[in-house]
Formats: structure tokens, sequence, C-alpha cells
């Protein structure tokens, strides 16, 4: 029922917010992949790239690489956010969809997604942040005008991530989930290198 009602719609929202501010990626990662599921999604959006994702639990990790069709080349490794096992300046793109809540130190996890995140790289962060009231229906927002829960705008400057855009999904009558798109401050507004291919790493 939550994969349903609740991830799917989430997973749309954050997938939508992502072509619009990165049409083209190289590599892209899910953070708390669980299933795979937003990286099965993520292919068609993005068919030439590399796809992984990571998760701290090996049950979900081998669920994903079973139900996980082989000709999707998506690779799951097993690892928390808090400490990725990636180089740095690897991932285009990086979605951290639902999962923040389950992390145990959000600010290690959010510089550890900084440092994997090549210059001009994106990331799109979704959870429900219950002090954020629920509003009135807008279009997306960008730039400085994007509202972010005032906790997670600080952490997110404190690794030096700024906020692009923002989106949310309605969730019945609880809080919307909000959906926060940042970028490498010093590259806020720059374009996605193509000169520099990021070293691959092991699994």
């Amino acid at each position: 029922m939550l994969q349903q009602f609740l991830f799917v719609p989430v997973q749309q929202t954050a997938l939508r917010l992502a072509r619009q501010l990165l049409p083209q990626a190289r590599r892209v990662l899910d953070v708390g992949c669980g299933t795979g599921q937003l990286l099965r999604h993520t292919r068609p959006c993005y068919p030439t790239a590399e796809l992984v994702g990571v998760d701290l639990a090996g049950q979900m990790v081998a669920t994903a690489t079973t139900i996980t069709r082989g000709k999707l080349a998506v690779r799951y490794v097993q690892g928390r956010a808090e400490c990725l096992p990636f180089p740095d300046d690897v991932f285009d793109l990086v979605f951290a969809t639902l999962s923040l809540r389950h992390w145990t130190d959000r600010s290690a996890g959010i510089a550890e997604i900084g440092r994997v995140l090549t210059p001009g790289g994106l990331l799109v962060l979704a959870d429900v942040f219950p002090s954020c009231r629920r509003g009135p229906d807008l279009p997306m927002l960008r730039r400085r005008h994007a509202a972010v829960p005032a906790k997670l705008g600080s952490l997110l400057a404190a690794h030096r991530l700024a906020v692009i855009g923002s989106d949310h999904t309605r969730w019945f009558s609880l809080p919307d989930v909000q959906v926060i798109a940042a970028r490498p401050a010093h590259q806020a507004s720059a374009n996605l290198p193509t000169q520099r291919q990021p070293p691959r790493y092991a699994t």
C-alpha cells in the first residue's frame, strides 16, 4: 500500500524535478534505494546513464538485484549514507527519497552526498517534515524562492549545497512530502560539465 500511495507519487515528483533541472546525467545514485523501484523508473528518463543504488540493508540490496531486469543495467551496493563507498566527484545526480529519516547522522549523510556529487551535479531529496504546514498548490519554485524547511536549508548550506528548486507531493491529511533540489553552492547555476570523466569505482 505504501508503495502505491506514497513511494510511487514521491518518486514521480522527484524524477520530474530532476529532469527539469538536469535533463542529462552520466551517473545516477539512489541513497536508500530499498527495492530499487526509483532506479527502475529512472532508466527511461536517463537511458544512457550508469545507475547505482545503495542501501544499508543487505536484504534490500538482494531483493533489488533479484527483481531488477538485467537489461535495465542497474547496480546495487550495500552501504551507509554516512559513509558512501564511492570516490569523490562521481555522480551527476543523487536521489534520497524518504530515506533521510533512517540516517543515524543527517549531517554526515549530506556531507557524503556533497562529496560524491560532480561539480554542477544535482541532489534531489524528499521527505516528510512535520514542521511544514500544508499550503496551497503552487507551481515548482526555483532559485532563491524555493521554500524548504529551515533546518534542512541550514544543513544543506553548511555543506555548501544551494537550493535551486522545490516541489511537493500531497499525502492524505498528513504533512506534504517536500521534494528539494540542491547543487554545490559555487556552481548552483552551472551546466553539467562534460569535459571531465570521474574515475570508475570498485564494488
